[in-house]
């Protein structure tokens, strides 16, 4: 039975120990052979340096390392935090692929990120917890349409017609200074007549 693991840091690793002995020392803690330690720096692409120290390791060769202990035991679920801190752009491309074939293959992938930006780029579902609760489960692009409040400022030397105008459309707005805040309404639809 595939055990569930997650990866918190990249940086539960000793660092005179190889990141094979590292992965096999782990697996050895949970009845897995020594070849799954191999199967997994592969899948990582560490293959090639699973002999140095994790000591000379970058910062993103340790996320892959903690990335291959956490596919140790093959699990159907994982929990990653933060996967892409801290990588360059060829790393964080790399995280995003790694995590979309994991999720291909029928496992979950669990990405706790607070960069909405990498998440619109990287997730298909969307789950926002906030103090404790749930706030928001749904795609990322509902959640951004949802999210973004798009306003038009609008000046006029005619406010009180156009005040007017798009309180006949039921149109919300608020006032600032000598300009109309709308909400919900496009430039275009602003300026077309009713």
């Amino acid at each position: 039975m595939a055990a569930d693991r997650d990866t918190l840091e990249a940086t539960d690793f000793h660092p005179g120990r190889s990141g094979r002995d590292h992965l096999r020392m782990l697996g050895q803690a949970v009845d897995v052979p020594d070849s799954r330690a191999d199967e997994v720096l592969r899948l990582v692409e560490l293959g090639d340096t699973a002999h140095r120290r994790v000591k000379g390791y970058s910062l993103g060769m340790r996320q892959r390392l903690g990335l291959a202990a956490a596919l140790l035991g093959d699990p159907e679920l994982l929990i990653l935090d933060e996967p892409a801190n801290g990588l360059d752009p060829e790393g964080i491309l790399w995280i995003r692929q790694i995590m979309h074939a994991l999720a291909d293959e029928g496992r979950t992938v669990f990405v706790s990120s607070h960069l909405l930006s990498e998440m619109a780029q990287t997730a298909q579902d969307l789950v926002v917890i906030g103090k404790g609760r749930l706030m928001y489960q749904g795609t990322t692009e509902d959640f951004i349409t949802r999210a973004t409040r798009r306003t038009v400022k609008v000046r006029s030397p005619h406010l009180p017609a156009l005040r007017e105008a798009l309180a006949l459309r039921n149109a919300a707005f608020s006032e600032q200074g000598d300009t109309l805040v709308v909400s919900q309404l496009d430039s275009d639809a602003i300026g077309m007549p009713s």
